[in-house]
Formats: structure tokens, sequence, C-alpha cells
């Protein structure tokens, strides 16, 4: 199937240093997304990039431009242009500013025209201006991979008998997991500070993938320019496994990564047992997201998509 094709800049970074006043403002703008019959993008998940595009729109608008930004041009969506398939929500962060909530609930009209679903979003927002000079955050998503995978797309972890390896996705493809499938991730601050993994699910539901659910902290710490490798108990007994899990033949889901120089909590969330990651739904996440941001001008927050695949899944 022929697949429509986008381009856009991204960039995958963090603020550190000394604090700076950061502009607060009210954003709003729309975005027209055209789909072609051979688009092999869902009604749901074009709706949603549309929204994001606009989102990304409204804070360049506002804010500009990051002077600093990588170029995927393959497996990729974005402003307007073609280039490759798949989207990540990081094209925000390719504005100099970060969107912290909806001020309005996005409104999306559709329209069918020429061979074509015409998508046009509407968004109201609130953006924090980025006026600090930001570096790398280094940061992927693996799944389990073996001694012998090809050159260059194997990751290993650990020394000796306790050396595990990894398969990584190519740069600028959209993560794909078959249902089941476990997820791992592979981090590096350049300096030291705390982090958080959520996974947004599609059922309005938030769960808490780091700090693990064994742990009483409440948080993580890391020591910048370390290598840590996340969600794997054969290297941390405190670590589930996380398996990647739908009912549905195709299902998008979010990794939101939160990092900050400065000590916070996670949020209230319910928790089952030490094997299952404590969940709240997704309302009360953004929530005390965006509370948080808020307090903490250094804090910065990654999120990206992945996508899991169910074949066995009823049509």
């Amino acid at each position: 199937m022929k697949r429509l094709l986008f381009s856009f800049l991204f960039v995958f970074s963090l603020s550190v240093g000394s604090a700076v006043a950061q502009r607060e403002a009210k954003v709003n703008d729309e975005y027209v997304l055209e789909l072609s019959d051979e688009s092999d993008l869902t009604f749901k998940q074009a709706k949603q990039r549309c929204i994001e595009l606009a989102k990304a729109k409204a804070i360049r608008k506002e804010f500009g431009e990051m002077i600093t930004s990588d170029v995927i041009e393959s497996n990729t969506e974005g402003a307007g242009k073609s280039s490759g398939t798949y989207f990540w929500e990081n094209t925000v962060a390719q504005a100099r500013g970060d969107w912290l909530d909806d001020l309005r609930q996005p409104e999306v009209n559709v329209e069918y025209a020429d061979g074509k679903l015409i998508f046009t979003a509407k968004v109201w927002g609130l953006a924090r201006e980025i006026i600090q000079a930001r570096t790398e955050l280094q940061w992927e998503l693996l799944r389990k991979g073996s001694s012998d995978g090809p050159k260059g797309s194997t990751v290993s972890y650990g020394r000796g008998n306790n050396k595990y390896y990894y398969t990584r996705f190519s740069n600028g493809q959209l993560p794909e997991f078959t249902n089941g499938e476990r997820v791992y991730l592979k981090f590096r601050a350049p300096s030291s500070g705390y982090v958080a993994v959520y996974l947004i699910e599609a059922a309005d539901k938030t769960s808490c993938l780091l700090p693990y659910p064994a742990s009483t902290d409440g948080r993580v710490e890391v020591v910048g320019g370390r290598d840590y490798l996340f969600f794997d108990k054969r290297l941390d007994s405190l670590s589930p496994f996380y398996n990647m899990e739908t009912n549905r033949q195709s299902e998008d889901n979010q990794i939101v990564l939160i990092y900050s120089p400065h000590p916070f909590n996670k949020c209230n969330d319910v928790s089952k047992d030490a094997l299952h990651p404590n969940t709240l739904n997704t309302h009360d996440f953004q929530k005390w997201l965006l509370n948080i941001q808020r307090h903490d001008r250094e804090m910065v927050v990654n999120k990206r998509w992945i996508r899991i695949l169910n074949p066995d899944a009823e049509k």
C-alpha cells in the first residue's frame, strides 16, 4: 500500500543550568491535514496527528522556532510536506516553547473531497517559552534482542554472564511492538537529576512505569553521564517486565519521560501490586504534570508515540 508522506523537524532535549524567567502565553491556531485513500493511518490516528500539528503551529506562531534541530526524513509526519509515514509528538519541541495545557477541547472538522479526507483541527492552549540553552537528552526505547543481531541495531548492557542484548529501532522509525512484547528504555542525562516515566494508554488510563511499583521513594535519582537500562528485572530486582498489550489490531500509546535537576515526587496514583504499574486516569495525570511543570522551570517533558500491533485481534 502506498503511504502518505510528511516531514518535520524535531528536537530531543532537556533544560539544564540556572533558572531563567520563561514567559507563558495563551495560544491558538489551526492545521489542515489531507489524507488520500491510500494512506495507512486510521481515522483516529489522523485526527490526533492533526491536533498535535496544530499545537506545534500555535507555539511557533507565538514563540518562533528552536535554532538547533535535527531533520528526520523517513518514517515521520510533520508540518505539511512529504518525507515519511509516522508522527512523533515531539513536533511541539521544534517550536521555541512547550505545550502545557488545553484551555479548550480541540475541535476537528472532517470533510471528504477529491478522493481525500481533509482534517481541520483548531486548538487553544497554554504554552511556555523556552529561552534557555538546551542539551540533548539521550534516551531510546528498545525491544529484546540477541548477540547475533544486525550490526548497528543491537545494544548490550551488563557484563559477563549478566550481559543482555536489546534491539533498537531505526532512526525516525515509530517504535512498534507486537502484542505481549516487552519494552525497555535506555537513558542518559548530561547532569545529575531525577527521572520518571509514564505510559498514556488509549483507554483514558495512565500507568507509572518509573518509579517501579515496589519503590516507596516516589522518585528515581540518576547520575549525569551514566547509562541506565530500565524495565529489565534481570538487571534490577525491583523492576517488573513491562509487556505492551492491546485487544485491538492496532493501538497508539505515548511514553512520557520527565526529567529535572530538582527532586519531584510521582503523582498520586493507585497501586495494584508489585507486578503491575500504578495507574490513574489521564485527566488527573495531565493536571499533575501541568502543576509540577509550573513550579519547576527547568523540568523538561518528552513524549514519544509507540504502536502496539495485535494480528490476532478481531477485526
